[in-house]
């Protein structure tokens, strides 16, 4: 991502937890899995910044993404492999959702269809960056 060697906050924690935070800081009252609090805009970020903001994830809301295999579908379509070829635990679906709030940190988003096409590519950049063999 060309940084030197920044710090972030991860923060794991409930469903109940989570939606607090959700309601408080987007307006919206339910659980999520992920939410990025970053502590700059995009464009204030240079490879020498100390801290990026914090990355709270909700372990509940983990296990039933887990559960119904949604992110290990699209890791697999990601990654143009068949989803029975990689074994997913808790420990992948939590990384997984730290690479996603990582990049929101550094300014990605989803909300267009662009901006998430662009979002899925450095998912998969950073995922493969960090499990190599991933793709067989």
């Amino acid at each position: 991502m060309g940084l030197t060697d920044p710090e972030l906050s991860v923060v794991l924690t409930d469903d109940e937890h989570i939606r607090e935070l959700n309601r408080t800081w987007r307006g919206v009252d339910a659980p999520t899995d992920v939410l990025s609090f970053p502590l700059h805009e995009p464009g204030e970020i240079g490879p020498d910044v100390a801290a990026l903001g914090d990355v709270v994830v909700s372990l509940p809301y983990a296990e039933q993404t887990l559960a119904s295999g949604a992110h290990l579908r699209r890791v697999a379509e990601n990654l143009g492999v068949d989803p029975d070829a990689l074994q997913w635990t808790l420990e992948d679906e939590v990384e997984f959702l730290l690479v996603h709030g990582l990049l929101h940190l550094v300014g990605h988003d989803h909300a267009e269809p662009d901006e998430a096409d662009r979002m899925r590519a450095e998912e998969r950049r950073v995922w493969l960056a960090a499990h190599p063999g991933a793709t067989g």
